[in-house]
């Protein structure tokens, strides 16, 4: 019934925000050969702090491995001077069987995009303590992607400790259900703990639009690209994180390359 009273575009994120936040909280099935991924009280700041070594924190980043939460909330805002104006981030996550999740959220780039409501299912297919490898995969739905149409979404996901660091990668492929419209995005990151709560490291991305004909959306970008210093300080079960770098765009309609700098703060929670 609260759903009922949001519009017509967002009443399905609401839905879904709604049953992923209920997973999330609702406890799951011990299982006695799987102990250390169960977590209780005693794990959370331990949970908090290796969430936010994998980029489970990172905007709009899909964290290569899940440490066996039953959910992850977190929530971020920014202000971008390439987009001329502010941006936010918010997602929920709840593991709904062995290394299946369901995610969901909203997302807003800044002017010139449409606020995107978002869904996913996620599948851990790899992790470095048996194949030396962390990898996840994750296909959904957006109702805007980078050409302002809605798409479907295949996210892939590859991270490694090396050292003390932490090394990550995106790949996401975006094809858009509207005018053949199509963008990819390719992102790296490297985080570095600074102490046992804290990590510090740098996120870079970039997207493009991968498909050419002369019927755009209008405000459709060429390419965007974000690259950044990040730091995230975990404090029980909450990581508080915030960034800063440089952005820079181009539209397909021409004109010059905006450039300027780009801030981020936010909080998030795991279960």
């Amino acid at each position: 019934m609260m759903c009922s009273r949001w519009p017509r575009s967002t009443s399905g994120l609401c839905s879904a925000v709604i049953a992923a936040g209920a997973l999330a909280a609702a406890p799951g099935p011990a299982r006695a050969d799987d102990h250390d991924d169960v977590l209780d009280d005693h794990d959370a700041p331990d949970a908090a702090a290796h969430a936010a070594e994998a980029g489970a924190f990172l905007i709009s980043a899909l964290s290569p491995r899940s440490d066996g939460r039953r959910g992850l909330v977190t929530a971020a805002i920014g202000w971008d001077r390439a987009r001329s104006g502010s941006m936010y981030d918010t997602t929920v996550e709840a593991n709904l069987l062995g290394p299946v999740s369901l995610t969901a959220g909203a997302l807003h780039d800044g002017p010139g995009t449409s606020a995107s409501a978002h869904f996913e299912l996620r599948l851990d297919a790899l992790h470095q303590a048996t194949q030396g490898l962390d990898l996840a995969i994750a296909a959904g739905y957006t109702d805007a992607g980078l050409n302002t149409v809605p798409a479907a979404v295949l996210r892939v996901a590859v991270g490694r400790n090396v050292g003390a660091s932490y090394l990550l990668a995106n790949v996401v492929y975006d094809q858009g259900l509207q005018d053949g419209e199509r963008s990819g995005e390719l992102r790296l990151a490297a985080l570095y703990p600074v102490a046992r709560a804290a990590h510090v490291g740098i996120d870079s991305r970039l997207q493009m639009d991968l498909e050419r004909d002369n019927d755009e959306p209008s405000g459709e970008v060429d390419w965007e690209w974000r690259s950044g210093l990040v730091a995230s300080y975990a404090w029980d079960r909450f990581v508080i994180t915030g960034g800063g770098g440089v952005s820079a765009l181009r539209l397909r309609s021409g004109g010059p390359t905006e450039v300027g700098p780009v801030v981020t703060a936010g909080i998030g929670t795991v279960f």
